[in-house]
């Protein structure tokens, strides 16, 4: 009797929470809201307003995660066929990637620093180790054109990623949260407005799920 009403309770505990959890889905922003967004990022002092710009765009038109973005590297960009290729690994020696093999090794005693720093850096999932299509727009286009003819890489942390995008979103004056996955969220919305099916979704985001994609659908 007592095991029944634990898992009654626990039952009830995880139903409030997903009735009172926001899902990142719920935090897209409109048309009008990225257009304000984007304008925003001609606010910012240089070389912050490029930098704003392409996160913006990475994020809320390609469906970039802010890790993908911190560790983008212009060489990534495949211009006769004009894709985005995120790889299964790329080097990095950044402070967010030693956090991350910090964190491996207090869960594995076998795995010293060293050797979780040569699994650094990976993208979040194997699904997520994909090709975008970069032709969706001249916008996007000119932004990724200058945005490489300047940096061979992002050129700030992690923390950089958010930093950016809130500063935008001070600037644009926008109500509610604003933050990378939420522009990563905009970004599947668009496109499922845009007819793309579930399992192309699926892909061009990098789900491994394909219910995730179907939410959008």
């Amino acid at each position: 009797m007592t095991d029944n009403y634990e898992q009654s309770n626990e039952w009830a505990q995880q139903h409030r929470q997903s009735l009172t959890t926001r899902h990142t889905h719920e935090d897209v922003l409109t048309d009008r809201e990225f257009e304000l967004l984007l304008e925003a990022c001609s606010s910012l002092p240089e070389p912050r307003d490029l930098q704003a710009r392409f996160v913006c765009l990475a994020a809320g038109r390609l469906g970039l995660r802010a890790g993908e973005i911190a560790h983008f590297r212009a060489d990534w960009i495949d211009w006769d066929r004009m894709l985005l290729r995120i790889p299964q690994h790329e080097p990095c020696e950044c402070g967010y990637c030693r956090r991350q093999a910090s964190q491996e090794t207090t869960h594995n005693e076998q795995l010293s620093q060293e050797e979780a720093m040569k699994g650094r850096w990976h993208p979040k999932t194997v699904a997520s180790a994909r090709a975008i299509p970069i032709d969706l727009s001249l916008r996007l286009e000119l932004c990724l054109e200058r945005f490489t003819d300047k940096y061979e890489a992002f050129p700030r942390s992690r923390t950089a990623v958010n930093r950016r995008v809130n500063a935008v979103a001070e600037a644009a004056d926008i109500e509610g949260r604003v933050y990378p996955h939420c522009l990563r969220a905009t970004a599947a919305s668009y496109h499922a407005y845009q007819g793309v099916a579930p399992v192309p979704l699926q892909a061009l985001m990098g789900w491994s799920d394909l219910a995730t994609a179907q939410k959008y659908i």
